[in-house]
C-alpha cells in the first residue's frame, strides 16, 4: 500500500469528519495545555533550586543602632574566614531602594521608611563550600553583638527542593492522565468516523481490501489530531509565556535572583510526539474491532 494513497485517504476523511476532529483536537488541546504547564512551573522550580543550591550566601542582619566600626570589624573577620568571598554591607536606605527598585510595586510600600529595612552584611562564600560549613559561619557570626540574625536560606530552599519533587511527582500523575486521555478522545473520534464510514469499509471488505488497508487512514487521522492538540497547546502556552514574562519577571527575579526560563526543546519535541504516538495508539485500538465487518 502506497503512502500517497494512505495520506489521501486521510485527508478525505478530514475534509469529511471537520468539526469532529475540531472538537477532539480542542479537548485534548486543553489537558496538553495543562501537561505543559505543569512542566514549565517544574523546570522554572528547578532553575531556581539549582541557582540557589550552588550558590552559598547568608544575610547577616544588625542590630539597630550597630557602630559603623564595629560592622567595619565583622566584615573584615567575615571575609578572612576560608571559604567566605565577599562580605558587602548594605545600609538600611540602600535596602530600602533596592527593594522599591527591584520589585516595583509602588504604592503604599513606597512611602515605607528607611528603618523598616535593617541594615546586612550579604555574605557570598565561594563556590563548592560544603553546607556544613555554611552552617559552621552562620553559627560563629551569629554570636557577636552587632548582629541580630542569620539567614542562611537552607529552610527555604529545602522546601523547596521538596517541592520541585512533588511537583514531578504531580507530572507524572497529569502525564498519566493526559495519555489516557488522548487515548480515549481520539479513540472515541476514530469510532464515530468510522461509524459515519461504514457502509464504504464494507464495499472494501468485499471487493477484497486488507485489514492494513482499512486501518492506516484512520490511524494517520489519529496520528495528526495528537499531533495537532499538543501544537495547538503548546503555542497558547508560548504566545502566554511571551506575553507574561516581563511582567513576571519584574516581580520574580527580584526576589530570587533568577529570570523565568520556557520549556527545553527537548520537552517541546516530547510532547510534540508524544501526541502523535497518542493518537496513533487511540486509533489503533478503534479500528481493531471494526475489522471483522
Amino acid at each position: 500500500m502506497e503512502l500517497k494513497t494512505v495520506v489521501s485517504r486521510a485527508k478525505r476523511g478530514f475534509r469529511e469528519d471537520l468539526r469532529l476532529y475540531l472538537v477532539a483536537v480542542s479537548s485534548l488541546a486543553v489537558a496538553f495545555l495543562c501537561l505543559a504547564g505543569a512542566l514549565l512551573a517544574i523546570d522554572n522550580m528547578s532553575v531556581l533550586a539549582d541557582q540557589w543550591g550552588t550558590s552559598r550566601r547568608m544575610t547577616v542582619y544588625l542590630r539597630d543602632g550597630a557602630a559603623l566600626k564595629d560592622v567595619e570589624e565583622l566584615r573584615v573577620l567575615l571575609e578572612g574566614l576560608p571559604g567566605v568571598e565577599r562580605a558587602g554591607y548594605v545600609s538600611s536606605a540602600e535596602a530600602r531602594r533596592k527593594f522599591l527598585e527591584q520589585a516595583d510595586l509602588g504604592g503604599d510600600l513606597a512611602a515605607l521608611p528607611a528603618d523598616a529595612f535593617p541594615a546586612s552584611l550579604e555574605v557570598e562564600l565561594l563556590s563548592g563550600v560544603a553546607v556544613q560549613r555554611l552552617e559552621d559561619v552562620s553559627a560563629r557570626v551569629a554570636r557577636f553583638g552587632v548582629v541580630e540574625d542569620v539567614e542562611t536560606y537552607r529552610s527555604w530552599f529545602t522546601q523547596l527542593e521538596s517541592l520541585v519533587e512533588t511537583g514531578r511527582g504531580v507530572a507524572g500523575a497529569l502525564a498519566l492522565l493526559v495519555i489516557l486521555c488522548a487515548l480515549a478522545v481520539v479513540g472515541n473520534t476514530i469510532r464515530l468516523a468510522i461509524a459515519g464510514r461504514r457502509s464504504e469499509i464494507e464495499v472494501m471488505k468485499l471487493c477484497g481490501a486488507t485489514d492494513a488497508f482499512v486501518r492506516w487512514p484512520f490511524v494517520v487521522e489519529g496520528a495528526v489530531q495528537g499531533f495537532a492538540a499538543a501544537a495547538l497547546a503548546l503555542l497558547v502556552l508560548t504566545v502566554s509565556y511571551v506575553a507574561l514574562r516581563s511582567d513576571i519577571d519584574a516581580t520574580v527575579a527580584s526576589f530570587t535572583g533568577v529570570r523565568t526560563v520556557f520549556l527545553h526543546p527537548a520537552s517541546l519535541v516530547a510532547l510534540l510526539l508524544g501526541g502523535g504516538v497518542m493518537g496513533a495508539i487511540g486509533s489503533v485500538f478503534s479500528v481493531r474491532r471494526y475489522l471483522a465487518i
